[in-house]
């Protein structure tokens, strides 16, 4: 399920990017739309997926949350990113990305940090001191 939720990340954060910065790339309105289907279907998939599979990723390593370091920062910061995410991305799903500017600008920011934790949380060493 790892595999899963980080290649949805992935898909995501490029199909995101490229949407946002689509007047600056210059792309034509086919290959837009087509973007921002998939990036509304792979966020309605992430919505269930990155819940699931946080609840069993928390509860398998529950050790590293009495442990400060860069795993648990890490994993703190993309789940309360990730959270934020799926809320405004409902947000705006349900009212239209011109309804929410702040929601707007909210999403397009939290990919960042979402992408950075991932990043940092897969290359944090994961042996526990004693």
């Amino acid at each position: 399920m790892r595999k899963i939720v980080i290649g949805l990340v992935a898909l995501l954060t490029a199909t995101g990017l490229l949407v946002g910065f689509q007047a600056a790339l210059g792309l034509p309105g086919g290959l837009i739309r087509a973007l921002s289907l998939l990036h509304i279907w792979g966020g309605v998939f992430f919505m269930v997926m990155f819940p699931l599979y946080a609840w069993d990723h928390i509860g398998h390593n529950r050790r590293w949350l009495r442990v400060a370091g860069g795993v648990t920062g890490s994993g703190v910061s993309q789940t309360v990113a990730a959270v934020l995410l799926i809320g405004s991305g409902a947000l705006l799903l349900l009212y239209g990305v011109e309804a929410w500017p702040t929601a707007r600008r909210l999403h397009h920011w939290l990919t960042y940090p979402l992408v950075a934790a991932l990043l940092l949380h897969f290359l944090s060493p994961k042996r526990l001191r004693p």
